[in-house]
C-alpha cells in the first residue's frame, strides 16, 4: 500500500521562528508564549497505526532540527518513507514546502499536506506549491487513511476531499472532508510527540490537547475555522473526554489540558455534564480553552467550570465598536461581555481577551476606544492583533473587493504584519496603535502590581519572547537578537523543559 512506510512530519522553524501548525491556528510562538503540540499528527499516527502502516512521527519544530538532520536519522534507521504527510499554514506554506520537498527528492515519495490554506483556497495553495502532490480539503483524517491504503497515486481520484496534481493540471476536490469517526476517535499517539518541549505560559508545565468539539455555528468573517471544519457543531461525550484526560494524567503525568474547540462551552448542558464527570473523578488537573462571552453569563455555570479545574478562558472581544463587531459578524452584547469577565473574576478563572485592530471601518479613534475598553474590562491578559485577511475568508473577499489588499504576500499573513491600506489605515498606523495598546494595558502600575508574579514568571522563562514583545511595544520595532546560533539553540532547549 502507498502508506506502508508513512512519515508524519511537523516542518522545521521558519527563519529561526517557531510557528504553530495546528487546525486553524497559525501563529508565531511569541503570540501566546508557546506553540501548540501537533495534535492532528498524533491523531493521524493513531489512525494509521490501526490501518497497518509502519510510520514515524517527527516534530522538527519541537526538536529544533533541520530536514537534513531528519534525512540522516532516517537513513541510519533504514526507514525510507513511501508517503509523506505534513501540516502547514498560510504564512509558512512556501517555507514548509521548500523544506519537505527535500524529503520527497531524497526518497522519491509523494508529499501531501493539510491546513487552513488548503480548506479555504485549495487551488491557489496548490499553485503556490508545485512540489506538493495533493492537499486535504477540510478535516484530513478519513482522507489520509484512505490515501495510505491506496495501491499507488494512480488511485487518487478515489479521494473526494483531495485537491491533487495530475501532470500540469490541478484536479479540484469534490467534497469537503469530515472525520466520520470523530465521536469515537482513538487515543492520539502522544508517545510519538516530544511533549516536554511544549510548555505552558505561567505554570512551567507541559500540556496536552484534548479535542472536545468540531465545527463552529458562528460566521465571524475573519475566521477560517468554520471553513475548515464546517458550521455543524459536533461534540464528544463527557465520559470519552474525561477518560482521555485521566489516561494522559496517569500514563504521562501531565496535569494541564488544552480543551480544543472553537467554543468549548457552547452547549451548556453537555459541557456541564463534562464538568461534573471531572469533579466526580477528583482528578488533580487543570484545563483551559476558548469560549464566547455570551456563553459565560450564568454565574453558577462559570463557578462549575472553576470547580472542574478551569484555569483560564480566552475570549475574542475584537472591538469596542458594536458597529465594527456587526460588520465582522461577531454579535456580542456589551452587557454580556461585562458579565462574563465579572463571573470569571468572581470564580477565580483567569481571563485572556483578544482584540483586532485595523478591520475595515476602524480608525485611529475607534482603535483608541478599543484600548480604553480593554483597560475597562481589565482581563488578566490581553492580546492585540492586526486584522489578517486570510485567503478564502469573507474578510479577504471584502479587502479585495474594496481595493484594500495592496500586496498578497502569504508569508506576511500573520499577526506580525498588517497588509491592508486605505480608508485612513496603513501598516504604520495600525501597528503603532497595537504597540500603544500593549503599553497602555500592560504598563499600568495597578496591573503590574497585581500581576507581578505572573510577569516575573514570563520574564524568567521566556526572555527572548518577552524581549521581542517589549521591543515592539516600547520602540515600535523588532530588536535584533544578539545571541549566537548555538546560544539560541541552547536557550530553546532549556525553555523546552520548563514552561512559561
Amino acid at each position: 500500500m502507498l502508506g506502508r512506510k508513512t512519515l508524519l512530519v511537523n516542518p522545521p522553524l521558519v527563519n529561526g521562528i517557531a510557528f504553530t501548525r495546528q487546525g486553524r491556528c497559525q501563529e508565531r510562538e511569541e503570540v501566546l508564549g508557546t506553540t501548540k503540540p501537533p495534535y492532528t499528527l498524533a491523531l493521524l499516527a493513531s489512525l494509521l497505526r490501526a490501518a497497518g502502516a509502519d510510520l514515524r512521527l517527527v516534530d522538527l519544530t519541537a526538536e529544533r532540527r533541520s530536514v537534513e538532520d531528519l534525512i540522516a536519522r532516517l537513513d541510519r534507521e533504514g526507514f525510507h518513507p513511501t508517503l509523506i504527510l505534513f501540516p502547514t499554514t498560510t504564512p509558512t506554506l512556501d517555507a514548509d514546502v521548500a523544506e519537505i520537498a527535500k524529503l520527497k527528492a531524497r526518497y522519491q515519495a509523494p508529499m501531501f499536506c493539510f491546513g487552513p490554506h488548503a480548506s479555504t483556497a485549495a487551488k491557489a495553495s496548490m499553485l503556490r506549491a508545485p512540489a506538493v502532490d495533493g492537499m486535504f480539503v477540510g478535516e484530513p483524517e478519513d482522507a489520509a487513511v484512505q490515501l495510505a491504503q491506496l495501491e499507488s497515486t494512480d488511485d487518487l481520484p478515489r479521494i473526494a476531499s483531495l485537491t491533487w496534481r495530475r501532470g500540469g493540471e490541478i484536479v479540484a476536490h469534490r467534497a469537503h472532508g469530515t472525520f466520520s469517526g470523530f465521536l469515537q476517535m482513538p487515543y492520539p499517539a502522544w508517545d510519538l510527540v516530544p511533549l516536554r518541549s511544549y510548555s505552558l505560559p505561567l505554570v512551567n508545565r507541559p500540556y496536552v490537547i484534548v479535542e472536545t468539539s468540531r465545527g463552529c455555528p458562528y460566521s465571524c468573517d475573519f475566521c477560517v475555522a468554520p471553513i475548515h471544519q464546517g458550521h455543524k457543531f459536533r461534540e464528544r461525550s463527557a465520559t470519552a473526554l474525561v477518560d482521555e484526560i485521566e489516561r494522559v494524567y496517569r500514563e504521562l503525568g501531565i496535569d494541564f489540558f488544552y480543551l480544543w474547540g472553537d467554543t468549548v462551552t457552547l452547549n451548556v448542558k453537555s459541557f456541564s455534564a463534562f464538568c461534573e464527570e471531572l469533579i466526580a473523578r477528583n482528578l488533580p488537573i487543570q484545563w483551559f480553552g476558548n469560549a464566547r462571552a455570551d456563553n459565560l453569563t450564568d454565574p453558577a455555570f462559570v463557578h462549575r467550570l472553576r470547580r472542574s479545574g478551569c484555569w483560564m478562558l480566552a475570549l475574542g472581544i475584537e472591538s469596542e465598536s458594536e458597529d465594527i463587531r456587526k460588520d465582522m459578524v461577531k454579535r456580542l452584547e456589551r452587557q454580556k461581555i461585562q458579565a462574563a469577565f465579572k463571573n470569571m473574576r468572581d470564580a477565580g478563572i483567569k481571563s485572556f481577551a483578544f482584540f483586532i485592530f485595523g478591520y475595515p471601518g476602524d480608525s485611529v479613534a475607534t482603535m483608541n476606544q478599543t484600548i480604553d475598553y480593554a483597560i475597562e474590562l481589565d482581563p488578566d491578559f490581553a492580546n492585540f492583533y492586526p486584522a489578517v485577511p486570510y485567503p478564502g475568508t469573507a474578510l479577504y473577499d471584502k479587502a479585495v473587493r474594496e481595493g484594500l489588499l495592496v500586496q498578497e504576500d502569504w508569508s506576511r499573513m500573520e499577526y506580525s504584519y498588517y497588509l491592508l491600506n486605505g480608508k485612513g489605515l496603513d501598516e504604520r498606523i495600525v501597528m503603532d496603535a497595537i504597540n500603544r495598546a500593549k503599553r497602555r494595558f500592560f504598563m499600568r502600575p495597578g496591573y503590574v502590581a497585581r500581576n507581578f508574579g505572573d510577569v516575573l514568571k514570563i520574564a524568567t522563562t521566556k526572555p527572548g519572547i518577552v524581549r521581542q514583545i517589549l521591543g515592539r511595544a516600547v520602540f515600535g520595532a523588532r530588536i535584533p537578537d544578539s545571541r549566537t546560533t548555538a546560544e539560541i539553540r541552547n536557550d530553546q532547549r532549556d525553555m523546552s523543559g520548563a514552561a512559561v
